[in-house]
């Protein structure tokens, strides 16, 4: 089987911290030390392009070049033994049969940027459940009050949300340099429409001569509290543009789980975008799947079916470990698996053909965990309920009553 990514050689993904990684799965906490060297450059001291050059990124293009199996591509590893189509098995496809495929052409010997993923900082307006500080800045007060952190982190958690790309021209200057090579170009959070580094870059795409002969694809993940009317303008001569809304659930679950979000904020923006974006801009609802909606994801799929009709795609959340589903008991697992199953046609039709929701129930139903995982996962939900004033059995007590947890 071919284990070779595309990811090192053609992509670079900025993170909140200012390193950059080959992909937005790349396990960052993997403690082997050769691939942890990215970590040690960040965009304070270097550029956009040093760091794609940088000898750790090497290294990592070196192990794929020798048959390797790098462990920070642990997420591919696991969802492709589940039977789930990875993102490095997405990539190879886009560079094998998509018009842009001459962009990709001899990458593995020669690397080049191709595709860049923005998460300029963790500057966010909303702080998930499923997150944390290291990419959302609403988190940091409140992990630092309830002791999730401790000082010294938080402060380094704070320099997350701090202007890295925008305060060297330089950046820029290689923007404007590889824009004509780009396929591309991915906002990611924290929250992009809040950043201005995005703001920036679409000027620099509006003033640009000839973009629509690019056919430049823009890819974003927002959180649907924020309608953006200059991004709006821009995406509508772009080629193509997927804006990614991240709704995991609805009503109350929804503001449970990405406080302080408003369910009908969230509502009246998604119709909004709806109204104004040209047939180029692809709208999708974006389902992170976690501990927190497993239960209800067959309710979340019909409502998207009878209300949105929004195609629908899904990311299966590994990190934090205690949030993935493999962690349910077995008794929990197979009511879900028969929820979904249940599920009618004209239902799943919403679903992107990319993301097939039983895979995810496959994943689940493979997959053991720990009851020691599940532990972590009610108490650290229990910490968060008393500081926020909300209460997990009140707004889940179908799912509270199946796992019957020392809460």
């Amino acid at each position: 089987m071919n284990r070779k990514c595309l990811f090192p050689f053609t992509n670079v993904t900025v993170n909140p911290t200012g390193s950059i990684a080959p992909c937005c799965k790349w396990d960052l906490h993997n403690p082997n030390k050769a691939e942890s060297e990215l970590e040690q450059h960040t965009l304070y001291a270097m550029s956009l392009e040093d760091l794609f050059k940088q000898p750790a990124m090497e290294k990592i293009r070196q192990q794929f070049r020798d048959d390797q199996e790098p462990e920070g591509c642990k997420a591919c590893w696991d969802e492709e033994s589940a039977g789930i189509t990875s993102i490095r098995q997405h990539r190879f496809n886009i560079s094998k049969w998509s018009k842009h495929k001459d962009k990709y052409v001899e990458k593995l010997n020669n690397p080049g940027i191709v595709s860049l993923d923005f998460k300029f900082s963790s500057l966010c307006n909303l702080k998930c459940r499923i997150c944390g500080p290291y990419c959302s800045s609403t988190w940091l007060k409140e992990s630092l009050d309830t002791g999730q952190y401790h000082q010294h982190t938080i402060k380094i958690f704070s320099k997350y949300s701090e202007r890295k790309f925008i305060n060297n021209e330089e950046n820029f200057n290689f923007f404007h340099k590889i824009l004509p090579n780009l396929h591309i170009i991915e906002f990611y959070g924290g929250e992009p429409l809040m950043q201005p580094e995005h703001a920036r870059i679409m000027s620099i795409l509006d003033q640009y001569p000839g973009i629509e002969d690019l056919n430049l694809q823009l890819f974003y993940n927002t959180n649907g509290t924020i309608y953006d009317e200059q991004a709006v303008r821009v995406w509508n001569k772009m080629a193509i543009v997927e804006l990614n809304i991240s709704v995991d659930d609805i009503l109350d679950r929804l503001e449970y789980q990405r406080h302080p979000a408003k369910w009908t904020e969230v509502v009246s923006n998604i119709n909004h975008f709806k109204e104004t974006c040209s047939p180029k801009v692809q709208i999708n609802l974006y389902c992170t799947v976690n501990l927190y909606n497993i239960f209800y994801l067959d309710e979340f799929i019909k409502y998207n079916a009878e209300n949105f009709k929004l195609n629908l795609r899904f990311n299966l959340l590994h990190w934090p470990e205690e949030m993935s589903i493999k962690h349910l008991p077995v008794h929990v697992k197979k009511i879900i698996k028969s929820k979904i199953d249940s599920l009618t046609k004209e239902e799943l039709s919403y679903i992107s053909q990319k993301f097939d929701v039983r895979e995810i129930i496959n994943f689940m139903m493979s997959n053991e965990g720990t009851k020691e995982h599940l532990d972590k996962f009610f108490d650290k939900t229990k910490t968060h309920d008393q500081y926020r004033n909300q209460d997990f059995k009140s707004i889940f007590p179908d799912y509270w009553n199946l796992l019957q947890h020392d809460y």
